[in-house]
C-alpha cells in the first residue's frame, strides 16, 4: 500500500512540475509580447490628443514590425496605382475618373483589413 502511494504522490508531483513549467513558459511568453508591444506602441500612446495619435504615428527605432507594415503599405499602393491607371486608361471622362479616385481613396482600408488583418 505504501509503495502505491508513494508512486502516486511521485506521479502528482510530476504533473505538477510540468504544469508549473508550462505556466512558466507561458508568462515569459506573455512578459516578451507585452514588452515588444509596450515598445511599440508608447510612443502614440504619449501623445496627448486622439487626432494627434492618429496623424503622428512615431514607432521607436528597432521596430520589430516596421518591415512588415512597409511591405503592407508598399501592397496598398501598388494596388491604388494600377486601379487609377487602368480608369485613367480605360475611362474618358475626367468625372468618372476622379469618382474612382475618391472610391478608391474610401474602399483601401476595406482592401488592407481583407488582405492583412490577422485575427
Amino acid at each position: 500500500m505504501s509503495k502505491e502511494r508513494q508512486k502516486r504522490r511521485a506521479e502528482r508531483e510530476a504533473a505538477q512540475a510540468e504544469e508549473r513549467r508550462t505556466r512558466e513558459a507561458k508568462r515569459r511568453r506573455a512578459d516578451s509580447r507585452a514588452a515588444v508591444v509596450g515598445t511599440v506602441a508608447a510612443p502614440a500612446a504619449r501623445a496627448q490628443t486622439s487626432a494627434s495619435r492618429w496623424w503622428r504615428r512615431t514607432y521607436p527605432k528597432n521596430d520589430p514590425f516596421a518591415r512588415r507594415r512597409r511591405r503592407q503599405s508598399l501592397v496598398l499602393v501598388a494596388i491604388a496605382v494600377a486601379v487609377q491607371v487602368l480608369a485613367w486608361v480605360v475611362v474618358a471622362s475626367v468625372g468618372v475618373r476622379v469618382g474612382i479616385l475618391g472610391l478608391t481613396v474610401l474602399v483601401l482600408p476595406v482592401v488592407r483589413v481583407l488582405l492583412f488583418d490577422r485575427r
